[in-house]
């Protein structure tokens, strides 16, 4: 699924013989979706981030407190970002159109 709302998810798992087995919905810093995480995990369906790096917008390359808890760990702020994610448990399929991000694997290049 992609961009269930919680009040559709639920009519869909009430009304169908199969619970859905991932909701991809937009997650990220700046937008975390706690607590239909926790809907989504009590009812047996994994989330998946869409967006995780919020497309690029409000600065999250360059964010100052991603960037201070990068450079303590050797790491980029896309990279914290990554780590955040997974062990929020959130499943992460990353993309970008950038041909250098593709040749250095780095999502902040």
């Amino acid at each position: 699924m992609s961009n269930f709302a919680p009040d559709r998810l639920l009519d869909l798992i009430a009304f169908s013989e199969i619970v859905p087995a991932v909701n991809q919905i937009e997650t990220n810093p700046y937008h975390q979706q706690v607590d239909y995480q926790e809907l989504l995990r009590a009812e047996g369906v994994q989330i998946e981030a869409w967006a995780p790096f919020a497309e690029g917008k409000n600065e999250l390359f360059s964010n100052p407190v991603l960037t201070t808890i990068g450079e303590s760990h050797g790491k980029s702020p896309a990279q914290v970002v990554l780590r955040w994610l997974l062990q929020r448990e959130v499943v992460v399929v990353s993309k970008s159109v950038r041909i250098e991000r593709w040749l250095t694997g780095r999502a902040d290049a």
